[in-house]
C-alpha cells in the first residue's frame, strides 16, 4: 500500500531548517523577527490542519475558516503599506482631469482614500487590504488542493511557483527593490523548494508516496507567507494563474450549483491505461483544469498528463514574467506592482 499524508515529511525538514537559521536570520535581519515567527506560526497551524484533514476528512467549510484563522497572526504583525496603485484606465473614478478628487473619492473617504494630485494614482485601501490577504490566505491554501489528484502534480506545480517567486526575487535583489522583503522570501522558499524536489522524486509516477492534503496546505500558506511579509502578493497571484483558472472553473461546482462529489479526480481507463475525463451523477463533467485539458487534449497516459498541466503552469509563469516587467507601465505609473 502506498504511504498517504507524506506532505509531512517535507514539512517538518521545513520547519527544522527555520528553526536552525533564526539566529543567523534574525541577526542579519532583525527587522524580520515578527515576521518570521509569525510565519512560523501560522505554518505550524496549517500543517496541522492538512494532517487532520487527511485523517478526518473536514467538511469544506472548516477547511474555509481555519486559513482565515491561520491569517490573523501574519495580519497582525503585518507592517507594509496598504495601499495600492490604481490603474490608469480606472483614474477618472478617484480624480478629475485637473487632478483634483472626484465626488465619489470624497463620499467613501472614510473607507479609501485618494490622494490629490498624486504623481503614481496611490489610493489607501486601509482595512480593505487586511481583508484582502486574508482571502489571499484562504485562496493559495485551498487552490493547490483542488488542483490536485494525479501523480506529481501537486508538488511539481509548487515546484514550478516557488522557482517562479525565487526569480522574481533574485531579480528585487539584483536591482536592489524590496531587498529585505526578497531575502524574507528566499529565507523561507529555498528550504521549501529544496524538501519538495525531494518529495517529487517520490511522488513522481507511478508514486511511492502520496502527499495528501497536508503538503497541498503546506505549500499553499507558504506561497501566502512570502507574498504578504515579502511585500509582492500582486506579483505571486501572476504566478498562480493556472489555480485561478481552474477556481474559476470550479466554481458552479464548488457553490453547489451542480453536484459536486467530494473527489472529481480523472477516471482511469483500466482497459486502455489512459485517464479521462470523470462524470458527475448528473452525466455532465466535473469542473476542473485537469478534465478540461483531457477534454482538449483527449485521453493519455496519467505521467504525460502531468507533464502537460506542469507545461501550462511554466507557460502561465513566463506570462507572468511578461506582465510583471513588461506589462505593468501600460496599468502603472509606477512598474513596481
Amino acid at each position: 500500500k502506498v504511504p498517504e499524508a507524506l506532505g509531512i515529511v517535507p514539512g517538518t525538514v521545513w520547519i527544522l531548517l527555520l528553526c536552525l537559521s533564526l539566529p543567523l536570520l534574525i541577526s542579519t535581519h532583525p527587522s524580520l523577527t515578527l515576521p518570521l515567527l509569525s510565519s512560523l506560526f501560522t505554518v505550524l497551524f496549517m500543517l496541522f490542519l492538512g494532517f487532520t484533514d487527511d485523517v478526518l476528512e473536514w467538511p469544506w467549510r472548516v477547511k474555509l475558516l481555519l486559513p482565515a484563522i491561520s491569517s490573523i497572526p501574519l495580519i497582525s504583525v503585518y507592517e507594509g503599506s496598504t495601499s495600492i496603485l490604481c490603474p490608469n484606465q480606472l483614474t477618472w473614478i478617484f480624480w478629475t482631469p485637473a487632478g483634483g478628487l472626484t465626488n465619489f473619492s470624497t463620499a467613501v473617504s472614510n473607507f479609501i482614500t485618494a490622494y490629490p494630485n498624486s504623481p503614481t494614482n496611490l489610493i489607501d485601501i486601509k482595512y480593505f487590504y487586511y481583508l484582502y490577504m486574508s482571502l489571499l490566505s484562504i485562496f493559495t491554501t485551498n487552490s493547490i488542493n483542488i488542483y490536485a489528484g494525479i501523480n506529481g502534480l501537486e508538488v511539481g506545480q509548487s515546484c514550478v511557483i516557488a522557482g517562479s517567486i525565487l526569480t522574481h526575487n533574485v531579480w528585487s535583489l539584483g536591482k536592489g527593490v524590496n531587498v529585505e522583503g526578497s531575502w524574507f522570501s528566499v529565507a523561507l522558499l529555498g528550504p521549501f523548494l529544496a524538501s519538495s524536489l525531494a518529495l517529487c522524486c517520490y511522488n513522481w509516477y507511478p508514486a511511492k508516496v502520496f502527499v495528501g492534503d497536508t503538503y497541498c496546505y503546506f505549500s499553499g500558506v507558504i506561497f501566502a507567507v512570502v507574498g504578504i511579509h515579502g511585500h509582492f502578493s500582486k506579483t505571486l497571484l501572476l504566478f498562480l494563474m493556472p489555480q485561478v483558472l481552474n477556481f474559476l472553473i470550479s466554481i458552479p461546482q464548488l457553490f453547489k450549483i451542480v453536484p459536486c462529489p467530494r473527489h472529481r479526480l480523472p477516471r482511469y481507463v483500466k482497459e486502455t491505461g489512459l485517464m479521462t475525463v470523470s462524470r458527475r451523477e448528473d452525466g455532465g463533467m466535473n469542473l476542473t483544469l485537469i478534465n478540461v485539458m483531457l477534454k482538449v487534449c483527449g485521453d493519455m497516459k496519467e505521467e504525460h498528463l502531468t507533464m502537460v498541466l506542469l507545461m501550462v503552469q511554466v507557460g502561465f509563469s513566463g506570462l507572468g514574467f511578461a506582465i510583471r516587467y513588461g506589462g505593468g507601465s501600460s496599468l502603472f505609473f509606477n512598474e513596481e506592482l
